[in-house]
């Protein structure tokens, strides 16, 4: 009897390939993994979420965020594109880019350390013992994490799905449990990052540690990825600053009760989108093998089929979001409209995710530049002009303007040199 339902399944998947044009068999295997990977990890996200926001009280959680928040500037300093070029090249058959990379970033992240060392000194004579110890605390553990979390661009490489997404339950479930441990007993700063940093970093370098032993890569040197590396690394390198100047413009004009609010407000759309996002990647490895020419046969269809899907998501949250913060998130029930309207980038999340991951998989370095050197000075201006004068409203107005004209940006700039 199973074995006749996964006959009839298969053949449903195969008929279906004649309209949705794509590999549904691959797909089902592949999605099943990352949508219940995620899924997972985001609900005990969120569960973390909810127990911040109902034991916290405003003016620490938006303290907390707001010392993350500069932590992840300093992201300028570290490799951001190593694990995309490492991806594409396990995806290509060299295994050894693994190794080779991960010993390169710890080398090259001592400038992160440097960094974060720098800053707390600067707190240190500031007088600021709270600051000054969570950058100390942070520098010691996040350059080192960023190195190991490489792992996860291998699995993604060579499509190992399922140990991708067991190794990101484990991880959310690991840190969500050492944060909720230290709210019960603790409602201090420090401690909160202590938990974090800690936690993030023995689950990272755990399952680095078990993929070397399940897979064992070789240590083959690859110049040619790490140049790779280098180079999306250069291309965005602006893109930590524009991923957290909001929250630091919300926090330094309107006080860090406000930041609180706005990181609940963004707190489910964000993920949702991260799920959306990494459900598109489960593409890649077939992008990379891949020309231009084959990939535009199907290009507008994937457009808007992700428009299609990303729709169907925000007109869903659009109708539960103010039941989930009414009993999850009662004391931030001002926060609703805000959420709603950030939904509205879900219409637009897979089409952007998808040609990122299209630019990344030809290896179209300049193009690559342009569009994220162009996407993230509009990103920086719309929220220094909307975010200073509107607040959190301008900011989320902000951050849908700019998902609509990145959609935009990136197709046009993948049409114009595919």
């Amino acid at each position: 009897m199973i074995a006749g339902l996964k006959q009839k399944s298969l053949e449903a998947l195969r008929f279906s390939e004649r309209f949705l044009k794509i590999d549904m068999v691959y797909v089902a295997k592949g999605s099943f993994w990352i949508t219940f990977g995620q899924v997972a990890s985001n609900v005990l996200s969120l569960l973390l979420v909810i127990a911040f926001a109902n034991l916290l009280p405003k003016e620490t959680y938006g303290l907390y965020r707001y010392i993350l928040s500069l932590a992840a500037i300093l992201n300028v300093f570290s490799l951001t594109g190593m694990n995309g070029a490492v991806a594409r090249a396990v995806a290509a058959g060299q295994e050894g880019a693994l190794q080779t990379s991960v010993r390169y970033q710890l080398r090259w992240n001592i400038l992160m350390l440097s960094a974060f060392w720098a800053l707390s000194g600067y707190y240190f004579m500031q007088d600021d013992s709270l600051f000054a110890m969570s950058f100390l605390i942070l520098g010691i553990f996040v350059p080192a994490t960023l190195a190991f979390n490489t792992y996860g661009a291998y699995l993604e490489g060579k499509k190992e799905f399922k140990l991708a997404s067991i190794s990101s339950i484990v991880s959310t479930f690991v840190y969500g449990l050492g944060m909720l441990a230290t709210l019960l007993l603790t409602k201090e700063i420090i401690w909160l990052i202590i938990t974090y940093a800690a936690t993030t970093f023995a689950t990272t370098l755990f399952f680095y540690l078990f993929t070397l032993y399940t897979f064992k890569p070789p240590k083959t040197p690859t110049e040619e990825t790490l140049k790779y590396g280098r180079e999306l690394t250069f291309i965005g390198f602006i893109g930590p600053v524009a991923s957290q100047i909001d929250k630091i413009i919300l926090a330094h004009f309107y006080g860090v009760a406000q930041l609180a609010l706005y990181s609940l407000a963004i707190a489910i759309p964000d993920r949702a989108t991260y799920l959306i996002k990494n459900w598109v990647g489960l593409g890649f490895p077939k992008f990379a093998t891949k020309t231009p020419r084959e990939i535009n046969e199907t290009f507008y269809l994937r457009t808007f089929q992700g428009i299609a899907v990303g729709l169907v998501c925000f007109i869903s949250y659009i109708l539960v979001a103010p039941y989930l913060f009414k009993y999850l998130l009662p004391q931030y029930i001002d926060a609703v409209t805000y959420s709603q309207i950030l939904a509205v980038s879900f219409v637009f999340a897979i089409p952007n995710r998808y040609v990122s991951l299209l630019l990344v998989s030809q290896k179209l370095s300049r193009v690559i530049f342009t569009n994220s050197l162009i996407q993230n000075i509009l990103k920086i201006i719309l929220y220094l002009v909307l975010g200073i004068q509107g607040g959190i409203m301008g900011l989320v107005s902000a951050f849908v303007i700019m998902s609509f004209i990145g959609m935009l940006i990136n197709i046009a700039m993948w049409r114009k040199n595919s």
